[in-house]
């Protein structure tokens, strides 16, 4: 698929419109990075042929770092620019791979008529000298994946980015099916939007009948049984998520984010706000207002602040302790969990 004009604009910002001699494309998002880089190739190359203007390099292949120095310094043919291609970089940047005086002999003065980029599957290590002579002379881009809250306004840019609207219910439940995985987000925006006739905004509905819970129990769902106090939902939920190869400290983190949200919902109820108010000022998405009403009257005020004091325990807990993660989610879970549901107070 060609990428949106939109995208294009906003890549071209980033990467300087490709016209920078040297790039170093890093990030744990390696779907952003590889994105990144898909839109570099071709400005570089300019539909000029690849076989004699690409040089490939596979920086585990612990090759002779001169070659790429040679390849750099070789004249484009029948091209203005030629494109010199190092994956898997991340390599060049440990033990004294990256020490190479040839190498950074020169990034020191990069010929023009080059772009060399270097492309890492993950966030490279800064403190070598390849990366500081990098950072003198490059258009350093570290790809990150946004956080959980930020994961619906990525999705709506994306939308945007194609020339469609996602309703904000849409893309929280798309959000909630997929995670944090950007590139089955973005597979999965591309068929909502075949699937949807433009310029229809993509709806709830349409969100439900095409994209898949490919996270058995979501996060939703775990979050709603504590906030319910449902001891056993959450227990059960808790299980198919560590079963699922979800991080013990990342499950922490979703429990955490519900009691911050909780505190905000009561504070805004308490200051004179509606049940959807309160939902919205907490960053709860408008098809669940109601149920955070209901959620928000399970706990007192007071309740809430002990929970993150339970909870700042337990992180340290599970950094620190040798005790079994699921035993102590297990007793987490029990204490957030523990007591009659009451009725709503002043915060």
């Amino acid at each position: 698929m060609t990428p949106p004009k939109d995208r294009d604009a906003a890549t071209a910002r980033i990467l300087k419109n490709g016209e920078a001699p040297v790039y170093l494309l890093h990030g744990e998002a390696t779907f952003l990075t590889r994105r990144a880089f898909e839109w570099l190739r071709p400005k570089v190359t300019a539909g000029f042929p690849e076989d004699f203007n690409l040089d490939r390099f596979d920086a585990r292949d612990k090759l002779p770092l001169d070659r790429i120095v040679d390849a750099a310094r070789t004249l484009p043919m029948m091209a203005p620019r030629r494109l010199v291609w190092v994956k898997n970089a991340e390599a060049l940047f440990t033990g004294q791979s990256g020490n190479n005086p040839a190498l950074l002999r020169y990034l020191e003065a990069p010929d023009a008529t080059t772009c060399l980029a270097f492309v890492a599957n993950d966030v490279v290590d800064r403190r070598g000298k390849l990366y500081k002579a990098l950072e003198k002379v490059a258009v350093v881009f570290e790809a990150r994946t946004p956080p959980e809250r930020e994961l619906v306004a990525w999705i709506t840019a994306q939308a945007h980015e194609r020339g469609r609207t996602i309703l904000p219910d849409g893309a929280h439940l798309l959000a909630d099916a997929v995670g944090r995985d950007l590139a089955a987000l973005d597979a999965a925006l591309e068929r909502l939007c075949l699937f949807v006739e433009g310029p229809a905004p993509i709806e709830l509905a349409h969100v439900e009948q095409v994209v898949p819970h490919t996270r058995s129990h979501s996060v939703w769902e775990l979050a709603d049984a504590v906030a319910d106090r449902n001891l056993g939902a959450a227990l059960s939920h808790a299980h198919e998520l560590l079963g699922q190869g979800e991080p013990a400290l990342k499950i922490l983190g979703l429990i955490a984010d519900r009691v911050r949200r909780l505190i905000l919902g009561r504070a805004a109820r308490a200051g004179g706000a509606t049940v959807q108010e309160a939902a919205q000022a907490a960053g709860i998405p408008p098809f669940k207002a109601s149920d955070f009403g209901r959620q928000m009257q399970r706990y007192k005020g007071a309740e809430l602040l002990g929970a993150l004091e339970r909870l700042a325990a337990a992180d340290w807990q599970l950094k620190r302790s040798k005790l079994d993660d699921e035993l102590l989610l297990e007793s987490l879970l029990m204490d957030l969990c523990a007591g009659e549901p009451e009725k709503a107070d002043r915060f």
